[in-house]
Order: structure tokens, then sequence, then C-alpha cells
């Protein structure tokens, strides 16, 4: 969200209601960011903001060439330097040294990395490439939110270079004007077809975006018309604008496709409520102005730019619940007032030495400079803690040597109640963990590379286990498939059986609806009608499904439509084969592996989850409706958990490589363990 990042109005009598704008916008996006009811859509204060911003300095650059004959790209930038940089720059340094401070080392290192990018004015393209879901993320970066400062400021190199071109060629406010519509109309086209298809990219995109700049331009270009307006006309504008704004603040959510051309409703709106201000206010439009809403206003750069970290990384120091949330946006005004007054105004009205007038745009290196140097001593830092708590947990092991446990037990159950006693005896983590440097790579699709991704219906058959044996056993099912393969495929080569993947990420094997995360998800009934068809001629010996429970269920009743889908799945496969094995689920943990085994103060205790997830929900559900179909339900939870507790560490082994898989280095380990519970028995020829 931004905007607030405009230039800001020079004279308060002019346009007073602006900064009533900005505390609309900026409160609905904290309204919205606290899940205040009724507020899902609050999210839409971006595109006030956005807005706002076009308005302002299309309206400077315009009023400066028509003064002066020319526009400074010089005066521009250094105008926007000391307008942008001084705060967002304190937050980010602020932001990476907190987090230093608080947060294991993996996430420091993430945060570091995505403050360079907010740095350099490319959040959105960072955030866009990486895949965040801005609305579904569990682990948001707490400097997402500079995607959008990001947005204007690309807009920002190329709008006013254009300008200048037009006012060289003397073009008059109807040249502008069409040159402008031109944009508008083209990034509007762009932003609904790349919402269509390729929504997160579409919400981070300068040119997804570059419309609603755009409408705010064109409102400025027409304030010689606007001017003109009666009374009647204004109020009305003011009325319908202000709807629009908040009929999209309560009733958009975060399922709604966004921006295309659903964002024309809060951008219209702003239009209007701009237009109905412009020239001679109307008493609507004075009421904007009135305090506490101007002061608001001033305060809602910094507001903007505090709330979101606030929010995300001091959710873990405060109580739950309404009260934690009141004490962080309390924390949150608190720490605007005093950015606004110490940083924002010095810089703004001169009183900084060395930082006046062209000298301004020296703070552009500057910020990088301090953001980078922060990011590299935070990262030192981190990686130094971490070193010197490695060394404290050796000598812990060293001075209790009967902890330590061999390598690779062949007792699973002993193993996971000897990490759960450490746990409960305060042992600090093991020191020399054999996966953790590369857990992002200990994962299944390394050995096992045939799968379908999100958007393929189809995948190549990539035969594992015994490869030249006569019997064929088909493991079917979404990545908690993919997870079990690994296993399978070494009971395969012990107990002479060929085995063939057939997985789909996020595509459970059963006839049940899903989405793929939120979005319309039409490429997994076609991969099931695929699979069905490449089981049919393969004939195999036997079937083993496997799942990630209710994953993205697409329903009201998501109980009975998971038993009638799994049901209905085992049926028909039956027809083929009667030798089915479904497989159990295993739990998701609260956190990500690698921040938890990371951070300084980690121990066996913080790294022990509970067996409480949907997953599990799901386990009786799928065992009910296996009954009576001829079918084996095979639990798979006691592989890493005993009595609902499930240790991260077991050994020298961090046993998930993510929330919810098993890293492949556990699932080696237990591998025999697997094929006696999965108990594959083939009738003699």
């Amino acid at each position: 969200m931004s905007g607030t990042g405009g230039e800001r109005v020079k004279s308060k009598a002019k346009r007073a209601d602006i900064q009533g704008l900005r505390a609309i916008a900026v409160g609905l996006v904290v309204l919205a960011h606290s899940h205040f009811p009724f507020f899902d859509g609050g999210f839409v204060g971006v595109d006030v903001f956005f807005v706002l911003s076009g308005f302002l300095i299309t309206g400077l650059l315009i009023n400066e060439s028509e003064r002066s004959g020319r526009i400074s790209i010089p005066g521009f930038y250094a105008r926007r330097a000391r307008r942008i940089l001084p705060a967002a720059t304190v937050v980010l340094v602020a932001v990476t040294v907190f987090v230093a401070l608080t947060e294991p080392l993996t996430r420091l290192k993430v945060v570091a990395d995505d403050a360079l990018w907010s740095a350099i004015f490319l959040a959105n393209v960072h955030f866009a490439d990486i895949g965040t879901d801005y609305f579904a993320s569990q682990d948001p970066s707490p400097v997402q939110h500079y995607w959008s400062l990001a947005v204007e400021e690309q807009f920002y190199l190329v709008w006013p270079l254009l300008l200048i071109l037009l006012v060289f060629l003397r073009s008059s406010r109807r040249t502008i004007f069409g040159a402008l519509a031109l944009i508008w109309l083209v990034s509007l086209v762009w932003s609904i077809w790349q919402t269509n298809q390729a929504p997160v990219d579409a919400y981070f995109s300068s040119v997804a975006r570059a419309f609603e700049l755009a409408s705010g331009a064109l409102v400025a270009v027409l304030t010689p018309v606007l001017n003109r307006l009666r009374d009647g006309q204004r109020v009305t504008l003011f009325v319908v604008g202000l709807g629009l704004v908040l009929l999209a603040s309560l009733t958009f959510t975060e399922r709604t496709p966004f921006p295309g051309w659903l964002a024309l409703v809060p951008v219209l709106g702003t239009a209007a409520l701009l237009a109905a201000g412009t020239g001679r206010e109307v008493g609507p439009s004075k009421l904007l102005g009135l305090q506490p809403l101007r002061h608001i206003g001033d305060l809602s750069f910094s507001i903007y730019l505090w709330h979101w970290p606030v929010l995300i990384v001091g959710d873990k120091h405060v109580p739950e619940g309404l009260a934690g949330t009141a004490l962080l946006l309390l924390i949150t005004l608190a720490l605007s007032e005093l950015s606004y007054f110490l940083v924002e105004q010095p810089f703004q009205h001169g009183k900084v030495p060395m930082v006046r007038g062209r000298w301004s745009l020296v703070l552009w290196p500057v910020s990088l400079a301090l953001v980078a140097g922060t990011a590299m001593a935070s990262n030192q830092y981190g990686e130094a803690e971490l070193a010197q708590s490695r060394q404290e947990a050796q000598r812990y092991y060293q001075e209790h040597p009967e902890a330590l446990q061999e390598a690779k037990p062949r007792n699973i159950t002993k193993a996971l109640r000897h990490s759960l006693q450490l746990a409960d005896d305060g042992a600090p983590l093991p020191p020399d963990l054999v996966n953790v440097d590369h857990l992002g790579r200990d994962i299944w699709q390394e050995p096992f590379p045939c799968y379908a991704s999100f958007d393929d219906t189809t995948t190549k058959i990539c035969p594992a286990g015994d490869v030249d044996a006569d019997r064929t056993v088909v493991m079917y099912g979404d990545s908690h498939a993919g997870m079990w393969m690994p296993a399978l495929d070494a009971a395969g080569k012990k107990q002479g059986f060929k085995v063939i993947p057939l997985v789909k990420v996020g595509c459970a094997p059963y006839d049940v609806p899903q989405t793929n995360k939120g979005e319309a998800f039409p490429t997994c009934p076609e991969f099931r009608d695929w699979a069905r068809g490449q089981i049919e001629e393969i004939q195999p010996d036997a079937i083993v499904l496997a799942h990630r429970g209710m994953l993205f269920m697409d329903s009201s009743t998501p109980d009975e439509d998971w038993a009638t889908g799994v049901r209905a799945t085992v049926e028909d496969l039956a027809t083929i084969t009667p030798n089915i094995k479904v497989l159990g689920d295993i739990p998701k943990i609260p956190w990500e592996p690698q921040d938890c085994v990371t951070d300084v103060d980690a121990s066996m205790e913080a790294c022990t989850a509970r067996a409480d997830s949907l997953e599990i929900h799901s386990n009786p559900i799928t065992r009910d409706a296996v009954r009576g179909t001829g079918a084996d339900y095979v639990p798979t939870t006691d592989l890493i958990c005993v009595d609902d507790r499930c240790p991260l560490v077991v050994g020298d082994v961090v046993t998930f490589r993510d929330k919810a898989h098993l890293s492949l280095s556990w699932t080696t380990i237990i591998s025999p363990r697997f094929a006696e519970m999965l108990d594959l028995r083939f009738p003699h020829p």
C-alpha cells in the first residue's frame, strides 16, 4: 500500500480534504491487516493511495511546466528523495535489526534480502518472482508492503520523462490527457488479462497498476474543467465516490480477483472524491479536512510504513486476541508520531544539513548503503549468535553422552520417545544435524523429478523400485504421495516390484473439489482423468494412494465431501485391482523447520509439535470411508509422532523439510518400518 508517498500538498487550505482521504485510505489498510470484522476489503486503501499519488504528482509537474515552461527532473527526484527515503530507510533498518535480535537466522536472511529489494524499489518484482501470495502467505515478510512504493517509483521513472517530452513538444492539456488515457486503457486491459492468468503477478505488477495512478493523473489534467462544477455536482461526486470506496472495502475479500476490472470500483470512487474537492470544496469535502482526520492524514505515510512490520513481527510478543492487536496498533501510532516529527518533517522542511535542494539526491545512494550495511551486519551477528548457541549445545552433549542417539535407529518408536524425553529434560538441539544446511533441498523431488506441477495435466512416467520386476505398484496422489516415494522405492528394490509414480502437487487422488490456494484448479480433475486412464492401461498389482488431508477443499461440507470422494475413488480403482493401500496423513507443524533449528534459543522442547492439524483431522474420516471397500488403511503418523507429540529432531536428523513434508533424510531412515506397515503382498502367479 502506498500513495502516502506522494508529494504533500503545500497549501492545506487548498486541498485539506486530501489529508482526510489519506486518513481513510490508511485506516482501511490497517483495519484489513488487523483482521477487523467486515473490512476484509480494506486492502483497497492501496488503490486510493495510488490515485492520490497520480493526482498530486501530475498536478505539481503540470503546474511547474505551465509556470516555467519546463520540468526539472533533478528537482522532482530530489523532492521524492526527501519525501520517501528518510522514513522508509529508518523502517527498513529498524525492522532488519529487530529481526536480527529476535528471529531465527533463516528468517533474518530472508528479511534482509527482502529489505535490499525494497531499498532499490523492486520489492514488487521480488515478491512476484518468489510467488508470494499477498493474502494466503502464513509467514509474510515484515517489509512486504514496500511492494507498493516500488510500483509508484517505477511509474515515476516513466511518467515524468514522458511528460517532459510532451512539454518539449508544447503539448496542450488535451494532448497530455490523450497520452494518459492511452496509458490508462492499455494498463487496464493488461490488468484484466493478467489477473485472470497470473493473479499473483498481477497483484504486484506496475503495468497492471498503472491505470490506477493514471486515473489520478487524469483528474489533475482535468482540473480547469472540474473547477467549473456546480455545488450539486460536487456533492453527487462525493457521495458516489465515498460509496464506491466503502463498497469495495466492505464487500471485497482475499478471494476477490484483484486488481483487474474490480479495481475500478475504489479507483473511480477515489477519482470522484478528488473531483468533488477540486476548485471549491463543498460541505462533504470539507469534512475530510477536519481533525483528527487531517492529523491522521499527516501521519499516513509513517503509519503505513510501521503498521505492517509491527503487526507481523510484534504478534509473537503480545497476548493473543483483541488486547494484543490493540497494543500493536498503539505501538504503531507511537512510532508513527515519532517518525513523522523526528524524521519526515526535518527532511521535508530543510532542517537537515547537506540535504537541501538538489543535494537531496544523495539520499538515494545513502539509503541503499544504510540498508545494505545493516543487512550485512545483521547477518554476521545472527551467524555469530547461532555459532555460539551450537557451541553451548556441544558442551551439553559432551556432559550428557547418554543423550546421544544412534544415527539410524532400527526402532523408530523408541527413537521418537528418546527425543521426546530430551525435550522434557530441557535439552538443546544437537549441534551437528546432518541435513540442516541443505534442508531446502532435502526433499523427494531430488531423486524423483517426474511429477505434475500445478499447471500440468500429465506427467512423464518414470519407473522406480525394481524396474525389471514383473510386479507393478502405482503410487498415486499429491505431494504427500511423492513424499513417500523414497520409502516405496526402497521397498520395491528389496521386495522385487516396480513402482510407477503418478503424482500431481496439490491434487488429491480422490474425486473431491479442490482449489489451488483459493484459485480455480481445473488441471486437477484433468490430471485425475489422465491418471485413471494410465492405471487402467498399466493394470498394476497394487495401488498405493496418498494425500495431504483435505487440502484446499472447495466445499461447505468438507468432511462429508472428503469421505464421499475417498470412497468413490477407492471403489472405482478396486475394479482394476483389489490390492489397494490408502495411507493416512502426517500432521502439519506450526513453524518452518529451518526457522526452529536456526533459532539461537531453540531446544528440543521448542521444536516439538503437537499432532493437531487439518491433516490429522482427516485421518479418521479417510479410515472410515475406506472401511468395507476391501482396501487397507495404513496410518503413518506413528512414523513421526508418539502420543500426539512430534519431535522435529531425532538423532542427528531434522525430520521435516517444511511445515507439511518429511525430509528425504528422515523418509530414508524410516523406509524399513514403512515397508512393514504397508505390508504389500502379492498373490502367487
